[in-house]
């Protein structure tokens, strides 16, 4: 029974290599060929096995774009606990989301890239999935940001939605131009990259008039 159980570990944990090494090889040839043109015999290639080998593990191309996908999310989910566990007021809370968000982005430029720019290859459930979660990003960094506001007693003259939305394309355009071994450090763009997105975020809002005020200048009348 021992070496059953050992073989069985082995083959686990074979399983679990060979996924490692096809969403590794699947993520550089979707990036760099761009996924329409990368094949599963690109992939098999890539790691050394056969074209049928490589469906043992997948059931098709799209179910590994997927899986990019949904690996990153998961990350983000996390990312998204931490931040919301930080014992520290909601400005430093959403300065901290924006600079771990475009870190993650910055050392994982090719995940980005794939990410805002081939989603949509994605089609019926798993389509669907990503975009609740593409969703779930902007509602929670519209929640950081109102409770910013609520904390700095300001309130916003722009849809938040807008805002969030111009915050998350300038993530997006990330992908674009940087490239890994620059000049520049991702600790450096991404903490350039937040404080420019808290100063339009902030600046967006301007304080808080008391409810009652109409009423006070009603009666001073």
């Amino acid at each position: 029974m021992a070496e059953v159980a050992e073989s069985g570990e082995g083959v686990k944990r074979e399983r679990r290599n060979r996924d490692g090494e096809m969403m590794t090889a699947a993520l550089k040839l979707f990036a760099s060929k761009g996924y329409t043109a990368a094949s599963v015999q690109d992939i098999a290639d890539a790691i050394g096995v056969l074209k049928s080998s490589v469906y043992h593990y997948i059931g098709s191309k799209e179910e590994l774009l997927f899986r990019i996908f949904l690996e990153a999310h998961e990350e983000n989910e996390a990312l998204m606990l931490e931040v919301e566990a930080l014992d520290v007021s909601p400005v430093d809370r959403l300065r901290d989301y924006l600079n771990r968000t475009l870190l993650v982005a910055l050392n994982n430029i090719e995940r980005t890239g794939l990410y805002f720019r081939d989603w949509r290859h994605l089609t019926g459930t798993r389509r669907e999935t990503l975009i609740r979660h593409r969703v779930q990003y902007g509602v929670f960094l519209r929640g950081l940001i109102e409770a910013a506001y609520a904390a700095e007693g300001v309130t916003a003259h722009i849809t938040l939605k807008h805002v969030s939305s111009f915050i998350i394309g300038a993530t997006n355009w990330l992908a674009e131009w940087y490239r890994p071994g620059g000049s520049d450090s991702p600790e450096l763009i991404a903490s350039d990259y937040a404080e420019l997105a808290m100063t339009a975020i902030m600046g967006t809002a301007h304080a808080a008039k008391p409810a009652n005020s109409r009423a006070r200048r009603q009666s001073a009348i």
